[in-house]
């Protein structure tokens, strides 16, 4: 796959060429081009191809070509006036290719602001989000969303989103009364009587719908109903965990056992319950890395079975990862124990 790092990178001309390849060579070889340029999206007339010039030096204004490249023919290439989609985000750009029926291999956009650019060969890595509703939106599948738009570092990244109704999964287990953890997600479970564990209501004979932390405030307030209580476990790094992805693709799900840092496990990234958008970020770009991982193991048949790469190689156990206040990108548990230093 290829997208131009920068779309200055990339010029949009018209030329009074064939677009075959030995037509555009001569072309360009006999021309100056911009000493930022790369990349051309050659015209000729609703004909598009894609060239990259290899220049013979950068340090004048405009510098000669010496080679020239057919990165993608006219049967290969296809214009989208999208004035929607940011032009420097890959992942926009991926997912311009991606609503296309039968998209050839480069898809060139012209974006907002008019900006040009183009995704050759995409392959995405695709990460499942894996949250609990309501409240709609789910809350972690709409973050990602909102970074994806804005992350400009990030490989081509697709998200895929899974989302847990929450009140389908307390219909599944009919009671007559049910525990929530907080009024604020807005659940309803009809024909039942609700209560939420935030107001500590008085003990009834009730079936609870929440986490690991949910059961440890309930055992607190309620311990002698601890021993029988019902449970319907809504944590979803738990219902991740159950869940298998297809090769060569990764999850990114939450749990609000983990407060501060964002954990690897197995094929899955974990962040805290309420995450910040630097967490979620941190946690995304760790996904994204592994999905590729696993897409390329599974395109070598690597084995992952006994450890993944998101696995500390020491130990075996997830690797523990925190979120930069300032980058959004993680940070190991080496570099943490050092701040504490």
């Amino acid at each position: 796959m290829l997208i131009a790092q920068q779309y200055r990178n990339v010029a949009f001309t018209d030329v009074p060429a064939d677009l075959d390849e030995s037509s555009l060579r001569a072309f360009f070889l006999s021309r100056q081009v911009y000493r930022r340029t790369r990349y051309v999206v050659a015209r000729n007339e609703d004909r598009q191809a894609l060239v990259e010039v290899v220049k013979a030096s950068e340090d004048a204004l405009f510098v000669d070509v010496a080679e020239v490249r057919v990165l993608a023919t006219p049967d290969e290439t296809v214009l989208v006036d999208r004035p929607e989609i940011d032009t420097a985000i890959p992942s926009q750009l991926l997912r311009v290719a991606l609503d296309l029926a039968d998209a050839p291999r480069c898809v060139v956009v012209r974006g907002r602001y008019g900006h040009v650019n183009f995704i050759l060969d995409p392959v995405p890595r695709r990460v499942h989000v894996l949250d609990v509703a309501p409240p709609w939106p789910a809350k972690l599948v709409d973050q990602v969303r909102r970074v994806l738009d804005t992350a400009e570092e990030l490989p081509a990244t697709e998200l895929v989103p899974e989302v847990v109704d929450l009140e389908g999964m307390a219909a599944s287990k009919p009671a007559g009364h049910y525990l929530l953890p907080c009024r604020g997600g807005g659940i309803t479970v009809p024909g039942a009587e609700v209560s939420y564990l935030d107001e500590v209501p008085p003990e009834a004979d009730w079936l609870l719908v929440g986490c690991a932390r949910s059961r440890a405030i309930h055992d607190h307030f309620y311990p002698d109903r601890a021993p029988g209580l019902t449970q319907i476990d809504m944590c979803p790094a738990a219902l991740a965990a159950a869940r298998p992805l297809p090769p060569g693709e990764a999850r990114l799900t939450k749990c609000c056992l983990l407060e501060e840092h964002i954990e690897t496990r197995g094929d899955t990234v974990v962040v805290p319950w309420g995450a910040s958008f630097g967490q979620v970020s941190g946690g995304l770009a760790a996904a994204s890395d592994l999905a590729e991982q696993r897409r390329t193991a599974a395109e070598n048949g690597t084995s992952e079975q006994n450890r993944t790469d998101g696995d500390s190689p020491a130990t075996g156990e997830p690797r523990t990862t925190e979120a930069s206040p300032t980058t959004g990108k993680p940070r190991t548990t080496e570099e943490r124990r050092e701040d504490r230093t």
